[in-house]
Order: C-alpha cells, then structure tokens, then sequence
C-alpha cells in the first residue's frame, strides 16, 4: 500500500467516526428539544417574568450548542471524506532523508 493510498484509508476513517458522532449527537436532540419545549411552555404559563427563566435558557442554549456540535462533526466529515492536500500532509508528513 503506498502513501497516498494510506492516507486515504486513514481519512475515511476519521471520516466515518466523524459521521458516526453526528449521529450519536443527533439522537439528544429529542430529549433536549422536549426539555425545553416543556419548560418553555411551563413558564408562559405561570406567567415567570424573564429574568426567572432559568431552565428555559439553559436550554436553549444546551440545544444550540448540539446543533452547532453537529454541524462541526459534518463539516469534519466531509473535510476528512475529501481528503485535500493539506489533511494529507497532517496525517502523514514527509520524511526528510
């Protein structure tokens, strides 16, 4: 097996691996989205004025931080699927003689 072709094993793996944490932060996402639809609607209405709404933004934030872990694990997946030039160099270096 040559280099380039070493390279690309080795790239597709991490490749997949990304992929496969998209899928296991994809599967929170329900219980999350729940969480805070429920205490989103709990609030309004007990009518909780805004600086009270702890869980509410906790959250929000929560499930925003997920969407944007996904969309990172994405981004990885298909930089590593593609292989450019410079993964392969960081993946494997040039030996100097």
């Amino acid at each position: 097996m040559d280099r380039k072709a070493a390279v690309l094993l080795v790239s597709r793996a991490l490749a997949l691996i990304q992929g496969i944490c998209a899928l296991i932060e994809t599967s929170y996402l329900p219980e999350r989205i729940h969480s805070f639809l429920h205490y989103a609607h709990a609030a309004t209405e007990a009518g909780v004025p805004g600086s009270s709404l702890y869980l509410v933004n906790s959250y929000r934030v929560t499930v925003a931080f997920l969407f944007v872990r996904i969309v990172i694990y994405l981004v990885l997946a298909v930089v590593f699927w593609k292989c450019p030039s410079w993964v392969e160099s960081s993946l494997l270096p040039e030996r100097e003689p």
